[in-house]
């Protein structure tokens, strides 16, 4: 059985495949609890293909903080 080395992607390049900014992908990452970090741990090095689809739950389509937007909607109506 050959070893296949699975490609891992930057957090560059999932950030324009999900067209939001790198600092959302590391917040969703540290959400989800996924990815590859640094030594220290503070910042997102990788993340793993498989991983992408679980940071979609955490990204929110307006940008904010979707609790704060939700309430004000509400108060509008």
């Amino acid at each position: 059985m050959e070893n296949q080395n699975v490609p891992y992607l930057s957090p560059t390049e999932v950030a324009t495949k999900l067209g939001v900014s790198v600092n959302t992908i590391g917040r969703a990452a540290r959400k989800a609890g996924c990815g590859v970090y640094t030594h220290g741990g503070d910042k997102l090095a990788a993340l793993h293909p498989a991983e992408v689809a679980s940071l979609k739950t955490h990204i929110h389509a307006t940008s904010g903080n979707p609790a704060w937007i939700a309430a004000f909607k509400k108060k509008r109506k």
